[in-house]
């Protein structure tokens, strides 16, 4: 009798296409053949359609894998994609913020006053930021060098500010290394600390969104001495955008 013993297992894409009832099946095929036993075309079809139906399971398998990856990360961007889309477009309104009494840590790793640092002693403009973002917050750190730039010497005069949503991750030497990457001034500081803490300044200022990922481009500018009250840029402002709503501010003042 002819020996059935096969000598090679096609693959595709390293997975194995005949699975272990197809080999048994082609060799009782074989052996029938070599015996001389008729065997029924519905069999036959039988065995057809198992092979085809193992195949096209395992290759299901797989987009379905693909399609889920796609899926996720379609998710997690989706609503940054917007924003970037509708770079230059925003609201502006004035709004009165109370600060909450709490202590965030700065790049350095000191302790920083909330209340202390937007005291109205100095004009502030304030963003959210974290620095694994790669959609709309390079963009907006990206638009605070900017203004740092254009304000030239007189940036002295005004105090920066971004705060993470990531506090977690945002550690002070992650900070520190992002400031350096954006070659921030003196002026900007950037501040995280304790979940608990991060949480309560989001949500005095209504920048809390519930998920990093569903985070909402918002500027904050505050006159020197203007007790609660702020200018909120709602949407991907821009560098001159920023600098009129802050000239509107101190001509008013």
């Amino acid at each position: 009798m002819q020996n059935l013993t096969p000598k090679h297992i096609p693959r595709k894409s390293g997975k194995t296409v005949i699975s272990l009832r197809q080999l048994a099946r082609t060799f009782l095929f074989g052996l029938c053949i070599g015996t001389g036993v008729t065997i029924s075309t519905a069999w036959a079809e039988d065995i057809s359609a198992h092979s085809m139906h193992d195949m096209h399971s395992m290759h299901d398998m797989s987009d379905m894998k693909d399609m889920d990856m796609s899926g996720m990360e379609h998710m997690d961007h989706s609503m940054h994609q917007q924003s970037l889309s509708k770079r230059g477009a925003y609201t502006s309104s004035v709004v009165s913020y109370s600060i909450p009494d709490v202590k965030l840590v700065d790049e350095n790793g000191k302790s920083v006053s909330m209340r202390e640092l937007t005291d109205g002693h100095s004009p502030v403009m304030l963003n959210f930021i974290f620095t694994t973002c790669t959609t709309i917050c390079p963009v907006m750190t990206s638009t605070f060098h900017q203004v740092q730039e254009k304000l030239g010497k007189t940036r002295k005069d005004v105090r920066m500010v971004s705060i993470s949503i990531d506090p977690e991750n945002d550690t002070p030497k992650k900070l520190k290394e992002y400031a350096a990457r954006n070659m921030v001034g003196a002026q900007w500081t950037f501040l995280t600390g304790s979940l608990e803490n991060s949480l309560a300044v989001q949500k005095a200022f209504g920048a809390f969104a519930g998920e990093k990922m569903n985070h909402k481009p918002v500027t904050f500018i505050k006159a020197k001495g203007t007790g609660s009250q702020w200018v909120r840029m709602e949407g991907l402002a821009e560098a001159g955008q920023i600098l009129n709503e802050y000239d509107k501010l101190v001509m008013n003042k």
